[in-house]
């Protein structure tokens, strides 16, 4: 298979047309589109979302090249398209990503979605992100809320450096502090936070061998892994959920598209609280889950 691929493969400085014609092959046999995925790669090198069609017959730089040529490389053996370009777009921003965290998925925006239209013309001036991984939750809540300060909190050194790189890009880095370690330490902080976000670790333990080799192999077990039923971190946060909260202050959790039956029950119900109120997404499966202190 690689003798044939090198045989097909275009020179250093070949044209547009021929490189994209070369990576349509390489991923042809991805179960998404790989021919999209070959076009979208180049015009993310060329920094022009339109240049597989209209820049075709241009011959590519030997760097130019040597860079597409390692993209499609990776992407053939199933690393996502955004960790391999190494950025995402979400909720209008750019968001940095690798090693340690998550691909950030669009079922996130569901849950900044739900805040804005909560808050209205509100403004939260204390923000928590428990497991804030790359920082698009806190970041994105940061620059929606220009007078608010942050908290992101992970036990890991890594997701807490990209959240800061995040901050730094998107301009908010000035309002943010990090803090690394596990997020119980916060505990102590009663009553301190006006909101508190979080989109945990919520698969189930044995679901994750059959995840898709994009996450199972490339995604962080720690970001993953919710232990035998996928609910271990929210039974940890609801019981001492209202001492996190000022009066008035709303928690937002991510869960899986299958969990709502457990918020729907008495374990849902968090004292000094009202909700829960269960927000779907697009596709009609549970998705977030929203408390209000009293």
């Amino acid at each position: 298979m690689m003798e044939e691929v090198q045989k097909g493969l275009p020179e250093p400085d070949g044209t547009v047309l021929e490189w994209i014609s070369w990576g349509e092959r390489m991923l042809c046999g991805l179960p998404e589109d790989g021919r999209r995925e070959a076009r979208s790669f180049l015009a993310e090198i060329l920094s022009d979302p339109v240049a597989p069609w209209t820049r075709w017959d241009m011959p590519l730089t030997p760097e130019q090249s040597a860079l597409y040529k390692s993209w499609i490389y990776r992407r053939s053996v199933r690393e996502p398209f955004y960790r391999v370009t190494g950025s995402i777009p979400f909720m209008g921003r750019t968001f940095r990503i690798g090693p340690g965290v998550l691909v950030p998925r669009p079922e996130t925006e569901v849950l900044l979605a739900s805040i804005q239209d909560l808050f209205g013309s509100g403004r939260p001036s204390r923000i928590l992100d428990l497991g804030c991984g790359s920082g698009v939750l806190i970041v994105s809540l940061l620059a929606m809320f220009p007078k608010a300060l942050g908290i992101a909190v992970d036990r890991w050194p890594s997701p807490l450096s990209w959240t800061v790189k995040n901050a730094q890009l998107n301009n908010v880095r000035d309002r943010l502090q990090g803090i690394c370690g596990d997020w119980t330490e916060m505990l102590g902080a009663r009553g301190m936070f006006d909101l508190l976000v979080s989109n945990p670790p919520y698969i189930p333990t044995n679901t994750i061998p059959s995840l898709s080799p994009e996450v199972r192999l490339f995604d962080p077990r720690e970001a993953l892994d919710g232990g035998k039923d996928g609910l271990d971190f929210y039974r940890r946060l609801l019981p001492v959920l209202p001492d996190l909260l000022n009066p008035g202050g709303v928690a937002a959790v991510e869960i899986g598209g299958d969990q709502g039956y457990f918020f729907r029950g008495s374990f849902g119900r968090v004292s000094g609280c009202d909700g829960p109120w269960i927000v779907k997404d697009v596709g009609g499966q549970d998705r977030v889950v929203i408390w209000k202190k009293g």
